[in-house]
């Protein structure tokens, strides 16, 4: 890593005095001949940007003798992009008009569907996925306020969305909802980050526009579109990690069929990587593969569009050797000793415990545009999701999985848009089918979550009316769900309990834009849920977790067919927001409350003797809570080439029943950001930035209880944790990189360092915390070409 660092440092050095970069370009923006204050010009061969001032003017300085392409844009008016040669002496003057086609303020998903104007959305873009290349899909989400992940290891992160995660979180994977086994706390998304363009997250609950799993909020995955436009192209993505020695590739392409109209893309990535070590010993048994690919075919003109896309993704995981606690003694000798029990050399081999993952999904979707900017949009699709978790088990059965257990689920969404003058709004069916199958043949054990058959569908509706400075917005869902269970009584009697759920859900927002820099927005989100299968019917032992669950069907250990031992989790969310965007500045804060009646979660009850020892026994439960925060984000530019990014979460977690702490809420923090772009290197977007990620100490925890404590006595009927809250930690990162040009395209050079001062720390939200510290020092070389024809 020195010889690369030196390498990279001389050729930048080479680079800032091959050619003098002395010109300014000079602009001013108008509409209707006057003044166009707050409109963004982008230079996309450097990737910098400016806001006009209060006289539209604007100006870029060190620029070299070339052509560059300059785009500029404004809420509610069209977008221009213009090529400019330099150097020249004229200043600028750019006409923007007035966009008819779409209404001002609203924000449409990548794919075309309307959704909430009021709530808070945040995005990763294609550049900042670009530099977190190599990174699960939660690690890169937790670049978002407010947006947390619940770690299992270095490898496994869930996202977790103002305190909510699992069941409560819609992903939404190329306009498809992501189907897998979401309930598990370490269940990660199975979704490669590589097909993305960008990434959004919207932190409101979005339930009337997807459903109940949208309680949370949604991520929104987005590959680019398939273009009608250029020839050949594509890109290649490489990393290296030092730490875990992890290599991954990416490669995309893209071109046009002979046939009118029709175009096409491919893309495979694959990952390899062995355990991962924290500044003074190896995590073993941590290392991973990745084998994914995706697929797509696109038909395009004037008036309708179609689409099929395939993706697979296939992964194994391996587990930290030291967390297969066997009984409650392991566990509490593991958390005394404060390093992990189990401690060998690195390797790349990966053994039991781990998990082998197969998810598949095919879509198909058709868009017609109506007369009168209306549009109708159909999307089918199929996914197949193939778990398998893998533990050390007795009498040489380590090569049978301890859970086994494939998902299908079919989706099919249709929805009419319609747009005019002053209001827009959107119509739809949406409709899910789920069938859930364990082998028991193979595992030759009790399934944790029974065999199942769910049928839904939603009828919503959406409508946005602009007047003067306010956009109002409403909308309202009817949901039905029809579950199945194939479970056992008793180990031996076999039955089939159905239910039938009817649910309603609401939202109202009202947005005011104060000036063409600032606006103020408030929504109130009315959600309901029904329990998941897992929150009904888990019972046994669950190896991922070294637990005995028992779902809100089993009150006293056994199964109860009884609808009066649950109900539906009933949501009321209250989120307002300010923003503001001047020349240099950017600011944005969101406050939220969120009350939640018979919130379902996980409690202790008891500990349990099996043939391993024993095991403490947790419940699920169902409580009044509240979940309240901030999230605050901003951006300052200062001296020309720095700018310093700020964003800064805090979340509030109450048992209201119980007046305690939840757990596992995510600890207040603070991520600091300062990025140089070197003037001297401008042509080569050369730039140098460091990280500061402080993460405060999570003070509100429930009790803490020595697991040895436990056996053989009862637990007491409150949430408790293992573990003292880790201490508050620091880490600092640094990163650089340049450009090079060739011939019309880009090759991007990044080289990074993570937790450079090779901090012990331990996370609280990783469930690992109690066995072993997070990763040291991490290197990270990234290399990018692109050579795109569009």
């Amino acid at each position: 890593m020195k010889r690369l660092l030196t390498i990279f440092l001389l050729l930048s050095f080479g680079l800032a005095y091959s050619q003098s970069c002395l010109y300014s370009l000079k602009g001013r923006i108008l509409a209707e001949n006057k003044a166009l204050p707050g409109a963004t010009i982008f230079i996309k061969d450097t990737n910098s940007s400016r806001i006009a001032d209060e006289q539209g003017n604007f100006s870029f300085d060190n620029l070299c003798a070339r052509t560059y392409e300059i785009e500029i844009r404004f809420l509610g008016y069209e977008t221009i992009t213009k090529k400019v040669s330099l150097p020249q002496n004229e200043v600028l003057e750019i006409e923007l008009l007035e966009d008819k086609t779409q209404l001002s303020e609203v924000v449409v998903t990548g794919n075309s569907i309307a959704r909430s104007t009021t709530q808070i959305s945040s995005a990763l873009e294609e550049e900042a996925l670009q530099q977190l290349h190599g990174k699960p899909l939660g690690e890169s989400l937790q670049r978002i306020a407010g947006v947390g992940a619940l770690q299992t290891g270095p490898a496994i992160f869930k996202p977790v969305i103002h305190g909510l995660h699992s069941q409560r979180i819609l992903i939404l994977n190329n306009g498809i909802r992501q189907e897998g086994q979401q309930w598990g706390t370490e269940h990660a998304p199975e979704i490669d980050p590589f097909v993305a363009k960008q990434i959004e997250v919207i932190k409101g609950a979005e339930a009337v526009r997807y459903g109940a799993d949208a309680m949370g909020g949604v991520i929104i995955v987005s590959p680019p579109p398939i273009h009608d436009t250029g020839g050949f192209g594509g890109a290649i993505n490489t990393s290296y990690q030092s730490n875990s020695k992890t290599s991954t590739v990416s490669i995309a392409t893209e071109g046009l069929l002979a046939a009118k109209n029709w175009s096409w893309r491919m893309q495979a990535s694959g990952k390899y990587g062995g355990d991962y070590h924290t500044p003074d010993y190896t995590l073993s048994n941590t290392g991973q593969r990745e084998v994914n690919f995706s697929g797509g075919l696109g038909y395009r003109n004037s008036n309708s569009e179609l689409e099929f896309y395939f993706s697979s993704f296939n992964a194994r995981i391996g587990i930290l050797r030291a967390a297969h606690a066997g009984n409650l003694t392991d566990l509490n000798n593991s958390i005394i000793s404060q390093k992990p029990w189990y401690i060998k050399d690195f390797s790349f081999d990966i053994e039991n415990p781990y998990q082998a993952i197969n998810h598949h999904l095919f879509k198909t979707s058709y868009k017609k545009n109506l007369s009168g900017n209306n549009s109708i949009k159909a999307i089918y699709g199929l996914q197949i999701n193939n778990r398998k978790e893998f533990d050390i088990r007795r009498a040489n059965r380590s090569d049978r999985p301890a859970i086994s257990m494939q998902l299908l689920s079919q989706v099919f969404d249709f929805s009419f848009d319609h747009l005019a003058d002053s209001h827009q709004g959107s119509y739809g069916l949406t409709t899910t089918i789920k069938i859930n199958n364990n082998d028991t043949e193979t595992t030759g054990i009790q399934p944790l979550i029974p065999d199942y058959r769910q049928v839904a569908a939603g009828l919503f509706a959406l409508e946005k009316i602009k007047w003067r400075a306010f956009t109002f917005e409403a909308g309202a869902r009817a949901d039905y769900q029809y579950l199945q269970a194939l479970t056992f009584i008793n180990n031996d009697e076999l039955i089939k309990p159905d239910y039938h759920f009817f649910y309603l859900s609401a939202n109202a927002g009202l947005r005011y834009t104060i000036n063409s820099q600032s606006n103020l927005s408030s929504n109130i989100s009315f959600s309901n849920r029904p329990p998941h299968i897992s929150e009904l019917f888990s019972q046994g032992l669950h190896h991922g977790t070294a637990t005995i669950e028992e779902g809100l069907l089993l009150p006293n250990g056994t199964l109860e067919i009884d609808e009066s031992l649950f109900k539906n989790e009933r949501s009321i969310k209250w989120l307002n927001s300010f923003a503001k965007q001047s020349k240099n500045f950017s600011f944005e804060a969101s406050v939220y409350a969120n009350l939640i009646d018979n919130y379902i979660f996980l409690q202790p009850k008891e500990t349990r003797l099996t043939i391993r020892g024993y095991f403490p026994v947790f419940a699920y439960k169902q409580t009044q809570a509240l979940l309240t925060g901030a999230d605050i984000t901003f951006n300052y530019t200062f001296l020309k080439d720095f700018t310093l990014t700020g964003k800064y979460s805090y979340l509030y977690g109450q048992d209201l029943t119980a007046q305690q702490p939840l757990i596992y809420m995510p600890p207040p923090q603070f991520d600091t950001e300062l990025n140089w772009l070197i003037p001297t290197l401008n042509q080569y977007k050369a730039f140098l930035k460091a990280r500061v990620l402080h993460v405060t100490q999570q003070v509100r925890t429930p009790i803490t209880i020595n697991p040895i404590d436990l056996e053989g006595s009862p637990a007491p009927n409150e949430t408790f944790d293992f573990m003292d809250a880790p201490n508050a930690y620091t880490l600092l990162n640094i990163e650089t990189g340049f450009t090079l040009p060739i011939n019309e395209h880009d090759l991007i050079l990044t080289l990074a360092c993570e937790n450079l001062t090779n901090q012990r720390y331990r996370n609280y939200m990783n469930r690992l915390r109690y066995f072993a510290d997070d990763i040291g020092r991490n290197f990270i070389i990234r290399l990018s070409y692109n050579f795109y024809s569009h």
